[in-house]
């Protein structure tokens, strides 16, 4: 059954990622040589920046390069962080202000099966009792995030 299970969470991630042991073993080898020819692109820009300005400018030219990537990576990365917070936010946003689940036919018509077979009268105050606990749980998570987002802007 578990198995059942993880292998339909597997091809579900397959299927919308296309991952699969085959790419990342490509990509492993891709990375293994792309190291390397930058390694030998390292070396031949030091030689030459060598040859052409001495070795002391060429080490010097050679770090003010790494250094200039450095910072634009940063600033690359501080950028995406900030995109997928904004993104965040706008999710939850939405998702907080999406329509029930409880409107879902699916489950409609799941409880009308269960009421007409358990009888409305048993089931009634069950899903009453359920309703009020889920209403209470998304009070609840929604005053915790209130909380979290007012804790972190202090």
């Amino acid at each position: 059954m578990i198995k059942g299970w993880m292998r339909e969470i597997t091809l579900a991630v397959q299927a919308r990622t296309g991952v699969t042991v085959g790419l990342f073993v490509a990509l492993g080898v891709a990375l293994l040589t792309a190291l390397t020819a930058f390694a030998f692109l390292c070396v031949a820009g030091y030689d030459w920046f060598s040859l052409q300005f001495g070795s002391i400018f060429a080490a010097l030219l050679m770090t003010g390069i790494f250094l200039l990537i450095a910072v634009i990576a940063a600033a690359s990365a501080i950028a995406a962080r900030s995109r997928a917070r904004q993104r965040a936010i706008l999710e939850r946003a939405a998702h907080g202000h999406a329509g029930s689940w409880l409107l879902d036919p699916k489950i409609l018509a799941a409880a009308a099966q269960l009421g007409r077979s358990l009888g409305w009268q048993r089931l009634l105050p069950v899903a009453l009792l359920g309703f009020l606990a889920a209403q209470w749980a998304r009070e609840y998570r929604q005053e915790r995030s209130q909380e979290q987002e007012g804790d972190g802007a202090q």
